[in-house]
């Protein structure tokens, strides 16, 4: 009985997403002015948690320069939803249309010196738009064939959006793989002599149990998740930085700046040290454009915690 509830609610949520996704992109970025309308001025979604995240990475700033940051932060929250939505049914000429890639000298470097690659992803831009790179006519993502794309996902709480959430970054069979991050280092271990490029989300907070390096970020002691410098340091993948930065409205391009060309060579922490500095870098010019809403700090640096 429990698996039937299930599947009716994952239906009777695929039904709404997929209705509201046949909308014009425009259309959908009203609503979602409304939709922030109503959660944040009414609900107060998670208004405490960013407020209080922009007040500690930002001290210089006055209590009205943080408000203004919040509420950009909220407007661009809401077009990140209306775009998420509009991917489940847009055409794939429209998806690869609004987005490019820039910076593709530094992993075709690193596949012609025969290197696998981990490219370490932050909460910047709209991140689903990756799912372009598993278009039909896409070709090579910077010299790499797309059955040599993988990209490393975290399963969200909720079992129903993560159902949908598959469904929306899997939809094209293109042969790039999703993984899940549990079985990332099982993948990579069985593939370590197949060329590949790994991109993986690397700003979450480490859970209560996983390794995690201490490091200086935005003028604070943090916390970074450590699996993805373990894993290349584990099997001497190259990594480098990716940011998803919007070049004009609904349109965005993937930006790619080398770490390390094999992340084993280097002294532990090293990677996501760096990693740290150059997504700070990007926030501070444009601070509205990070996740904001994310728990960032629910952990800090203690016992057991790597400083790198």
């Amino acid at each position: 009985m429990k698996a039937l509830f299930s599947q009716l609610g994952y239906f009777a949520l695929y039904t709404i997403v997929f209705l509201l996704s046949l909308l014009p992109l425009p259309v959908l970025y009203g609503l979602s002015r409304v939709l922030v309308v109503l959660s944040v001025n009414l609900a107060g979604y998670r208004r405490t948690v960013v407020i209080s995240n922009l007040t500690r990475s930002f001290p210089e700033k006055t209590k009205r320069e943080i408000l203004i940051i919040a509420r950009d932060f909220y407007r661009y929250l809401g077009r990140l939803c209306a775009e998420t939505i509009w991917l489940f049914t847009a055409s794939q000429q429209s998806v690869m249309k609004r987005f490019s890639l820039e910076g593709c000298e530094v992993p075709e470097s690193l596949k012609r010196m025969g290197k696998s690659v981990v490219v370490m992803l932050p909460h910047i831009g709209n991140w689903e738009y990756l799912r372009a790179c598993s278009c039909p006519g896409f070709g090579s993502v910077c010299g790499f064939d797309q059955d040599q794309v993988h990209m490393v996902y975290q399963q969200v709480n909720s079992p129903l959006f993560d159902k949908l959430m598959y469904t929306l970054r899997n939809r094209y069979k293109t042969g790039w793989h999703l993984l899940e991050s549990r079985r990332a280092g099982s993948h990579m271990a069985r593939h370590r002599d197949v060329q590949g490029i790994y991109t993986m989300i690397a700003d979450q907070c480490p859970g209560p149990a996983g390794k995690s390096y201490a490091v200086s970020f935005m003028g604070q002691p943090t916390l970074m998740i450590a699996g993805p410098e373990t894993l290349a340091r584990k099997f001497n993948f190259a990594v480098v930085y990716g940011v998803i930065r919007p070049s004009a409205k609904g349109h965005y391009m993937l930006h790619f700046t080398l770490i390390s060309e094999n992340a084993a060579m280097h002294e532990e922490g090293y990677v996501t040290r760096r990693f740290a500095q150059l997504l700070e870098q990007d926030i501070r010019k444009n601070p509205h454009l990070w996740l904001w809403s994310h728990k960032r700090w629910k952990r800090t640096p203690g016992q057991g915690s790597i400083f790198a």
